[in-house]
């Protein structure tokens, strides 16, 4: 059976994530934007989601979070992570990225597989050593059952940050709200995602998705006007690339999520 829309199941990774520290058919290519550009939230992480049938995904993560209290710059950490999700939660033998393996996971019926597969703070997963400079996260999937051995390469983004809004900034809800990050390059194959959601009081979440090729993007004052309070942005910075194999349809991903919290009055 095959797994449509898989980044239901990245959604899994990055849910773990937050708790701990709280289709395109075109062989081995490497797509500007995806076929389905609207992203969707279904966690409380960003989610990029594809159109069409789509067998597996192997998936590369850097992530980074501001640790409220910790003085700068320690409270800016950043961690690499790694996961893999097969048909409907199958067995795919070994899984490693740049020769680093995914440690597999069986959770009842369903196998996935998480390098942060440690949620306990006395043992803390180890992040993966990852370049995130426009080099090759090289993945190989041994295969096992019903999922054929395939390799499959990605082109990292770039690292940046982001510009405005800072943890310091008050926005006004009647005005549109500028969002900037660095890296921009007008060349850029890189996608973006940008969210902003609501941590207290009101409003809804807002999503859109655009280039890395101007390093700005404005949210219209009529989506900040619903919210009232603390609020967060999440920027994620992607590439992608597909491959097929035994008629079956396998994605790689890699991404960075970078976010920062501020206020919405």
């Amino acid at each position: 059976m095959q797994m449509k829309k898989s980044f239901l199941f990245f959604a899994t990774a990055f849910l773990a994530v937050s708790l701990f520290f709280a289709g395109c058919k075109k062989e081995d290519s490497t797509p500007t934007t995806p076929p389905d550009t609207t992203p969707t939230k279904k966690t409380d992480q960003p989610i990029p989601e594809f159109g069409g049938a789509v067998d597996g995904v192997v998936a590369a993560i850097q992530f980074s979070y501001n640790l409220p209290g910790v003085p700068a710059p320690y409270n800016i950490i950043s961690m690499d992570m790694g996961f893999a999700n097969f048909g409907d939660g199958t067995d795919a033998g070994t899984v490693t990225v740049n020769g680093e393996a995914i440690a597999k996971i069986t959770s009842g019926s369903t196998i996935y597989y998480n390098s942060f597969a440690s949620t306990d703070p006395l043992n803390p997963p180890t992040s993966l050593d990852l370049n995130w400079n426009g080099s090759t996260h090289a993945w190989s999937v041994a295969g096992a059952g019903s999922t054929p051995a395939f390799t499959i390469n990605v082109t990292s983004p770039s690292s940046f940050t982001i510009s405005n809004p800072t943890s310091s900034t008050v926005a006004s809800k009647t005005s549109n709200l500028t969002v900037t990050w660095s890296g921009a390059n007008a060349s850029s194959a890189d996608s973006v995602m940008i969210f902003l959601l609501p941590l207290s009081g009101t409003g809804t979440t807002f999503t859109t998705t655009t280039t890395n090729r101007t390093g700005s993007y404005t949210i219209p004052s009529s989506q900040l006007s619903a919210i009232s309070g603390d609020a967060m942005l999440e920027i994620v910075k992607y590439r992608y690339a597909t491959t097929t194999v035994s008629s079956k349809t396998y994605v790689g991903v890699a991404e960075i999520v970078n976010t920062v919290s501020f206020k919405i009055q």
